[in-house]
């Protein structure tokens, strides 16, 4: 593996890792990074959905951990995901990171 193809990988794992935490909030569906938005669209279809203030389609919390979990430990992802696709910048922006 490339050392672009590493820092993209640990990018996608801090960032599913990162929606596990169990202070997460509910957050936009565009502020998921562009590579996973279409994977979480299948995986939340037909659940309950919000909107913020702006509009902003929203994805419940336990929503997003039970995705990632899924992605993590279980099914995977729906389409393989080329690593030189992701966005690192991107991706580390979008990672949820506890308060010390």
């Amino acid at each position: 593996m490339t050392s672009a193809g590493e820092a993209a990988y640990q990018a996608l794992r801090d960032y599913l890792n990162g929606l596990l935490q169990p202070c997460l909030a509910d957050q936009a569906l565009v502020d998921v990074p562009v590579a996973l938005r279409s994977g979480l669209e299948t995986f939340i279809a037909g659940t309950a959905e919000h909107r913020d203030e702006a509009g902003r389609r929203m994805v419940y919390a336990a929503d997003l951990a039970a995705w990632a979990a899924d992605l993590i430990s279980g099914a995977g992802l729906t389409a393989p995901l080329p690593l030189a696709t992701v966005e690192v910048a991107a991706m580390r922006a979008a990672t949820h990171r506890p308060a010390a």
